[in-house]
């Protein structure tokens, strides 16, 4: 039943669970291995397509399996509606890599490397490996890093400094939309605005709603921290640059 999901999860870190989180840089890093030789872009294009129709069928897989285990249609709209940040960041991604979108990107690169990150190393799901709902997870969440990643490693977008407050702006834009749905539909959670997660993850160890405002205000100082490796690659890219033409 989907609202299990919000009593119990399974153990953190085990076999399964570790894999699940190297999967999230391995498969990108694998992928621009593959693709960095590419000088055009068709194969580059034709990863992309397939990674996101690979992505979207295990996405929609993943919520039949959920309505099939909820109990009531209401139980299934109050709890695995794909419209939290995660699954968000995951569409983002989609569009990002097949329309190169580059404010789809910046909201994949930014929601992707935080939120999702943190759902995979403190989910909260009940069913253990191999059940779909385990797969389904972690390919979703992990799935989002992918798709950021890609976009940022074979395709070469990247993003800026302003792209910190795009993310942000669009962030909270989303939680008021998710606040107007948790309103309508009477014992919904999205967003987790209602009440944490069954989730041992420090940002919702604070009292509601102290914890929505420390995790919005935490949210801008996450997107910085992600952006700075971008930032130093950019620069000494320029500077290497520099020196060869001066050289």
């Amino acid at each position: 039943m989907v609202g299990a999901s919000m009593i119990a999860h399974i153990p953190y870190f085990d076999t399964p669970h570790l894999v699940a989180i190297a999967s999230a840089p391995l498969v990108p890093i694998l992928l621009w291995f593959t693709l960095k030789s590419q000088e055009k872009d068709l194969w580059k294009d034709r990863v992309a397509y397939f990674l996101a129709g690979l992505l979207l069928l295990n996405e929609i897989a993943y919520r039949v399996f959920l309505y099939s285990k909820a109990e009531t249609t209401t139980e299934f709209l109050n709890h695995a509606l794909p419209i939290n940040i995660c699954p968000l960041s995951l569409f983002a991604g989609l569009i990002a890599i097949t329309r190169r979108s580059q404010l789809a990107y910046e909201i994949a690169f930014f929601w992707a490397l935080t939120a999702p990150v943190n759902s995979i190393l403190t989910h909260d799901i009940p069913r253990q490996f191999p059940s779909f709902q385990f797969i389904g997870y972690f390919v979703s969440h992990c799935g989002a890093i992918w798709v950021a990643l890609y976009a940022t490693l074979v395709l070469k977008m990247r993003p800026k400094w302003i792209s910190i407050w795009h993310a942000f702006i669009a962030l909270n834009v989303v939680l008021v939309l998710s606040a107007v749905v948790d309103i309508l539909l009477v014992g919904a959670n999205y967003a987790f605005l209602v009440e944490p997660p069954d989730a041992d993850n420090p940002f919702f160890s604070a009292p509601w709603p102290w914890y929505l405002l420390i995790i919005d205000a935490m949210s801008v100082v996450m997107f910085a921290f992600v952006y700075l490796p971008i930032h130093f690659m950019d620069r000494r890219k320029v500077k290497a640059s520099a020196d060869e033409s001066v050289g």
